[in-house]
């Protein structure tokens, strides 16, 4: 049994004790290649994972699988960018501007000639209510710009000849979307006139940090947690809709912890792997660890160990045989996912039940407390 969680770090040498326990399984081939794991000693049941060879069909019936779960999700309202946004309703703290033709001493009540949009206008307070000459006091929150508009002009009938009003918004503070985690500049951003997505709010809180991650986003929405699939959105790699931003919302963009795959056992480097918005495959992820060690590594051992996210669900262990040329090109389409373990053994393959006995117990406790600190 491996000691503790410094197991995973790098520089790992998993040491094999083939001496077997009661709680000890093994795994036979049967006459088809398919793998099953047994106790060793009968009456202890079956072990909480399942062998899974790495082949063309495991391959493209996991790549269905996905696609399913991606169509399974829910999906928010989403931006559309040929779509005229909705007419943006005056709320608290908004300034307004209205311009009364020919009245320049409505059009600015200082009583000065010239206009400055940036400071001119009248505030909408956090009650909703707007104070405008010979109208007074009212309530202006909810209303459009032309609304606001034609309620001036039906007012100021009673002490101007044929008004004409223009109203507009020169200053947006009543609709604001909190943007925290790793972008550049965490804070509030606020909607205005033109409607926005989760990617216009990364972009306006200054894109996205070195460490941030590029597989997922957080939107809070009335008490409930939506993920947002933002390596969808930023690689292209599939159709995934930019939801449109509500006021109220809050974004929070993790750091890419938790998007590591760990190469450990008889590769040059052992280490994590950040997996980036493209997707990760198992050949990559050696590539990147510098391939097998040449003096140690057997290639006919090469693991990678899953743990299921429903609790209560088997692990899955995947082989794979690299000494055949075919698995190559296996390794090179078999999709990694966030937390897997890869792991290169340095033994006789057919004693690869010790490999998944002795590191899947770790592997299953990093995972829990992975999940219980999120």
């Amino acid at each position: 049994m491996l000691a503790g969680c410094s197991a995973i770090l790098p520089g790992l040498n998993v040491s094999l004790n083939h001496d077997t326990g009661p709680n000890d399984y093994r795994v036979v081939q049967d006459s088809n290649g398919q793998f099953r794991a047994e106790p060793v000693h009968a009456g202890k049941g079956l072990p909480d994972y399942r062998i899974q060879p790495i082949t063309a069909e495991l391959i493209v019936t996991e790549a269905k699988q996905r696609d399913q779960a991606w169509d399974a999700r829910e999906t928010l309202p989403a931006l559309n960018p040929a779509q005229p946004p909705p007419e943006y309703r005056v709320g608290a703290g908004d300034i307004v501007n209205v311009t009364v033709w020919d009245h320049p001493e409505l059009t600015a009540p200082a009583g000065t000639q010239t206009q400055n949009l940036a400071f001119d206008g009248q505030l909408v307070d956090s009650d909703g209510y707007m104070y405008y000459p010979f109208v007074g006091r009212f309530h202006a929150a909810g209303m459009t710009a032309a609304q606001l508009g034609a309620y001036l002009t039906d007012h100021l009938k009673a002490y101007i000849q044929a008004p004409q009003v223009a109203v507009r918004v020169v200053s947006y503070q009543s609709d604001r979307v909190e943007v925290t985690g790793e972008v550049v500049k965490p804070g509030t951003i606020t909607l205005d006139n033109t409607a926005k997505g989760v990617l216009q709010a990364i972009d306006a809180a200054g894109g996205l940090t070195a460490n941030a991650s590029r597989r997922r986003a957080i939107l809070m929405r009335g008490g409930k947690r939506h993920v947002i699939d933002l390596s969808g959105l930023l690689s292209g790699n599939r159709v995934v809709p930019n939801p449109v931003l509500q006021a109220g919302d809050s974004i929070h963009i993790p750091d890419n912890s938790g998007d590591e795959v760990f190469l450990l056992g008889a590769v040059a480097t052992q280490q994590p792997v950040i997996m980036r918005q493209n997707q990760l495959t198992l050949l990559q992820a050696l590539t990147t660890a510098g391939g097998l060690e040449k003096a140690r590594a057997n290639d006919s051992a090469v693991f990678v160990f899953r743990m299921a996210a429903t609790p209560g669900t088997p692990a899955d262990v995947y082989t794979l045989d690299l000494s055949k040329a075919t698995s190559v090109f296996l390794a090179g389409h078999f999709e990694l996912e966030p937390r897997d373990v890869v792991y290169v053994a340095a033994t006789a393959f057919a004693r690869y039940n010790d490999v998944i006995n002795q590191i899947l117990p770790t592997v299953s406790t990093i995972f829990q407390v992975r999940a219980l600190t999120r």
